[in-house]
């Protein structure tokens, strides 16, 4: 929506309370830590005081805004019993994330000279999908006939809807010469009791006071746990005469504020909110002082710090290795690498109790692939405070085959990352005649290792080791990152297995913390992917989609023959082979022959000349 990535989940049919929410969310952010700010949209219950200004209507949007005393949501039936028949107030609960509070002071300052696009966020809904206006009830304005407020002590006189109530003791209210939604701000009641009753009703406003405007049983359940903002659209007054007519219309308006209201969250500044699983800490005012100091002297740092960083690279130019990174996210199928970031090993590294890990395999095993799926679970699930940095080598870009290349793009990367790095390089900037020279790879070394100890938690990864030409000297860099000076450095790399990369790291890498890619880790991804692609595959359906074990016995020829090697099996899967129906049980057969020896045609190849003698046995020329 916008620039953000947006998620949707609701509680579970014919469940609600703060129980169902606070369940919700939980299920929510383990499945997705990623998400920074959170949104509670839905219908909630008005409460009208007319004549005290607080004319809300049907279908109209209350959102909770903090008024000084309140974080903009209270529970009201928490409360702490005293002598007396008195009771004390333990309703307090978080304000929602700065971010969300300074978008909601534009867009408000917005709508005292423009009109709101909630009235043109609904027309075009119902104009894309028009189904959604002739469903009984529609997501439409409901009518100003339906529209009926009665006195707290007048209750419902029993049928379906007010067609039976007295129309004379309705509450004459001004009318309103349009159907569009007005916005109302302040104090939102919350808690487990489903209200309908307007004596108790009232009663909550005595509680918390005229600020409050509506009533729900949802957001104490996530306020304290993952603070958001709240947004109701009114779909009854919380009374005996409330039913389901305009609920649909109601939680409408609210959704189409809150598509609005995130139109002004700049994505740079959700980014930098703590993953929902993270900001479960109260945050006291104190710190919210230190924050905005902190932010304050950031930002005239910052405009210091951008020229700085754009000098720098153009002085060091380092390669860029976002692109091997997103290749190979577009190769990866859902689900693979799965295995190593969910094994033991893997995950002791994570928490620090092993310091490096070496990942072993044969030419075409998926290695490049299965460093995409670390290097997007660190990113996910790492804390605020560690930082992450990687290179892939690449045989096809000679600025991506030296330790030099390495050094520029992980010092770059880390300088980027961490402010208190920079003065490092700028140190050796200087050192070459304010960039006017090269530096060389040992000053560049050092310059590295001096950075590293910043004391920052650091992970790098690395993927493809035998496709640098200066291994030697890559082997002996990273022998370095086992200082006792770097305990705070952990790292990750993949290669083939080649005698030179298998017997350097000896000295300074323990034995089970070398992993091999072994055909029982691949076979199961190579599986999931042969199914996939021939399941979706537009050409492989029109031929055999009748006969479905066709499609069955190639997915498990292919699966068992591929012997843990995911580049043959993405070739063999992803041809177009274009002969008859009667033809495919013959090639499944006979695609297991060049498995044999493919392995073989591999060992003592050059990684380039490996790759392209894979294409040919299948057929296929790169």
């Amino acid at each position: 929506m916008g620039k953000h990535n947006i998620v949707i989940a609701s509680l579970a049919a014919g469940l609600y309370g703060t129980t169902s929410a606070a369940t919700t969310a939980s299920k929510l952010l383990s499945s997705l830590p990623q998400i920074r700010i959170g949104l509670l949209v839905g219908v909630g219950g008005g409460i009208p005081r007319p004549g005290e200004g607080r004319d809300i209507r049907l279908g109209d949007i209350v959102v909770s805004q903090p008024d000084g005393a309140t974080g903009g949501v209270v529970q009201y039936d928490l409360l702490k019993s005293k002598p007396n028949n008195r009771h004390e107030r333990k309703d307090f609960l978080n304000m929602p994330p700065p971010v969300l509070l300074h978008a909601l002071g534009k867009l408000r300052a917005e709508h005292e000279f423009e009109e709101p696009m909630v009235s043109k966020s609904l027309s075009k809904m119902l104009g894309d999908k028009p189904r959604m206006a002739k469903s009984r009830p529609g997501y439409v304005h409901q009518g100003f006939e339906n529209d009926r407020l009665f006195p707290a002590s007048y209750e419902h006189a029993g049928a379906l809807d007010c067609r039976s109530c007295d129309p004379d003791k309705q509450v004459q209210r001004d009318m309103r010469d349009s159907t569009d939604p007005e916005i109302h701000y302040g104090i939102i009641a919350s808690g487990n009791t489903l209200v309908k009753d307007a004596v108790e009703r009232d009663k909550v406003v005595e509680h918390i006071g005229e600020d409050c405007f509506c009533v729900e049983m949802e957001a104490p359940g996530l306020m304290n746990h993952f603070p958001c903002l709240v947004i109701r659209g009114i779909c009854d007054y919380a009374d005996s005469h409330k039913d389901h007519r305009w609920q649909r219309y109601a939680s409408a308006t609210a959704a189409a504020f809150a598509k609005e209201l995130l139109s002004y969250v700049p994505r740079h500044e959700a980014s930098k909110r703590r993953r929902g699983l993270s900001s479960f800490s109260v945050e006291t005012t104190a710190q919210s002082i230190h924050d905005v100091t902190r932010h304050t002297s950031t930002a005239i740092g910052s405009l210091l710090s951008d020229s700085s960083t754009s000098k720098i690279s153009k002085w060091l130019s380092p390669p860029d290795t976002s692109m091997n990174r997103n290749t190979a996210k577009e190769k990866r199928h859902r689900g693979t690498g799965d295995w190593f970031v969910t094994s033991t090993v893997f995950l002791e590294w994570m928490s620090g109790l092993r310091r490096h890990l070496w990942v072993h395999g044969l030419a075409g095993c998926g290695k490049t692939v299965l460093t995409s799926t670390i290097l997007d679970h660190i990113c996910n699930f790492q804390a605020d405070s560690h930082i992450c940095i990687w290179f892939f080598f690449d045989f096809r870009d000679k600025n991506k085959q030296h330790l030099d290349d390495l050094l520029r793009s992980l010092a770059f990367q880390l300088s980027s990352q961490c402010a208190d790095t920079r003065e490092q390089l700028d140190n050796l900037f200087g050192s070459c005649k304010d960039g006017k020279e090269q530096p060389s790879t040992e000053s560049l070394s050092t310059a590295m290792y001096k950075m590293m100890r910043s004391g920052k938690k650091l992970r790098i990864v690395l993927d493809a080791l035998d496709e640098c030409l200066t291994r030697g000297d890559l082997l002996r860099w990273m022998e370095t990152l086992s200082s006792p000076e770097l305990t705070n450095v952990h790292l990750v790399a993949t290669s083939r297995r080649e005698e030179e990369l298998e017997s350097g790291p000896g000295k300074w890498i323990q034995e089970d913390d070398m992993m091999l890619m072994n055909r029982d880790n691949v076979s199961g991804d190579i599986r999931s992917y042969i199914r996939a692609r021939l399941r979706h595959s537009e050409q492989f359906q029109k031929r055999w989609a009748s006969n479905p074990s066709v499609l069955e016995e190639i997915e498990c020829t292919i699966g068992e023959k591929a012997d843990g090697m995911f580049r043959w099996a993405a070739c063999h899967s992803g041809q177009d082979r274009g002969q008859a129906r009667g033809q495919a049980r013959r090639q499944a057969s006979w695609a297991g022959s060049w498995a044999g020896s493919l392995e073989g045609s591999f060992v003592g190849k050059p990684r380039g000349q490996a790759r392209h003698v894979a294409c040919l046995l299948i057929g296929r020329l790169p």
